[in-house]
């Protein structure tokens, strides 16, 4: 069985694979509550770790954890790892969360395809009919930019995410809602119809990420909901290099 890490930005995810089955599947968001998560697993026979980090410094804490307190063998899934024909400059600046989406993309799904995760930067990865990937954009998180309006405006409170019924709102937390919620629908939206036109191809729409789901519900254009793409990916990374 492989342990596959996901360190983001704002949060850990981890899930056991038996094969390709996901056994068990947890998200932390500290190294206490990872630790907590790692002892509900120790009956399992884990053979490695495979890490996907986009943080420097918690890639070394994490492994040297998993390391030395667990005695398991770790590997640090990168860019060159993955062998993708990556059709952008400066390749090694792409987040390994990006890299890991694009693979498990490629490997269970028909491209051209987009691929959009909702993390803390919504992300948008494009990949060619040959299974390239031809670069993408980098959006500001769903989350982050409610965090940040909440943080910097006095009389504004935290909301629950969701659709409001109607996008005028009556009150200030449907006008929040409103705002964060379908300004973020139309800009999925926007960027899918921008990047079909500049590509002049219709794509494959996978989505991904905490508030994927959500945004499906709203999502007119057929499309994929895969909450565990990234994790997948590492596993697909990790058994290529075998």
């Amino acid at each position: 069985m492989i342990l596959a890490v996901d360190i983001g930005n704002t949060s850990i995810s981890m899930a056991l694979f038996d094969k390709h089955q996901i056994l068990k599947r947890e998200n932390c968001n500290s190294i206490d509550g990872f630790k907590k998560q790692l002892s509900t697993i120790q009956n399992y026979k884990i053979s490695s770790v495979a890490i996907s980090s986009v943080v420097p410094s918690l890639t070394v804490q994490y492994s040297n954890l998993l390391k030395k307190n667990y005695n398991y063998s770790v590997t640090i899934i990168d860019h060159k790892l993955s062998q993708l024909s990556l059709k952008v400059k400066k390749p090694e600046t792409i987040g390994v969360d990006r890299i890991c989406n694009i693979y498990a993309t490629i490997t269970d799904y028909d491209v051209p395809a987009i691929i959009i995760d909702f993390g803390t930067a919504t992300t948008y990865d494009v990949v060619n009919s040959k299974g390239e990937f031809i670069g993408g954009a980098i959006a500001t998180g769903i989350e982050t930019s409610t965090k940040y309006l909440i943080d910097n405006a006095a009389l504004l409170s935290n909301t629950e995410f969701k659709f409001p019924k109607n996008t005028i709102g009556v009150n200030t937390e449907e006008n929040i809602q409103s705002g964060i919620m379908y300004g973020a629908l139309e800009q999925v939206k926007g960027m899918i119809q921008r990047i079909n036109y500049e590509t002049n191809k219709k794509h494959n729409l996978i989505l991904t990420g905490g508030l994927a789901n959500l945004i499906s519900t709203k999502l007119s254009q057929p499309h994929i909901v895969d909450i565990d793409l990234t994790l997948k990916g590492i596993i697909y990374i990790y058994e290529s290099n075998l």
